[in-house]
C-alpha cells in the first residue's frame, strides 16, 4: 500500500503503546470503481488491514476516512478512554 497519510495514536497501557493508521492512495479497479486502502495496527490482538470502494477517488477517500474512524471510536480501548491522540485528546 503507498500511503497518502499516516497518524500515530497512543494507547495508554502499561507500558504505553503506540497504535498507527494509516491511508492509503486511491486506485481505479479494472471495474472502473474506485478503492481506497487503509490499515490500522497496534491494538489489542487486532490488525486492521482492508479496502473500501466509492464512484470515484474522492469518494473512496471519505469512506475509507470515515471506515476508519468508526473502527478506532468502536474499539474496546476507545470505549474505555485509552486510546489518545497526543495533546489532542
Amino acid at each position: 500500500m503507498y500511503e497518502i497519510a499516516q497518524r500515530v495514536l497512543t494507547l495508554l497501557t502499561e507500558p504505553p503503546r503506540e497504535v498507527t493508521v494509516a491511508v492509503g492512495l486511491p486506485y481505479e479497479e479494472p471495474t472502473g470503481e474506485w478503492s481506497c486502502p487503509y490499515r490500522i495496527d497496534g491494538l489489542h490482538g487486532w490488525e486492521h488491514e482492508r479496502k473500501v470502494s466509492g464512484a470515484d477517488s474522492i469518494q473512496a477517500l471519505e469512506i475509507a476516512l470515515t471506515t476508519v474512524r468508526g473502527a478506532l471510536e468502536g474499539s474496546p480501548e476507545a470505549r474505555e478512554g485509552l486510546l489518545v491522540w497526543d495533546e489532542f485528546t
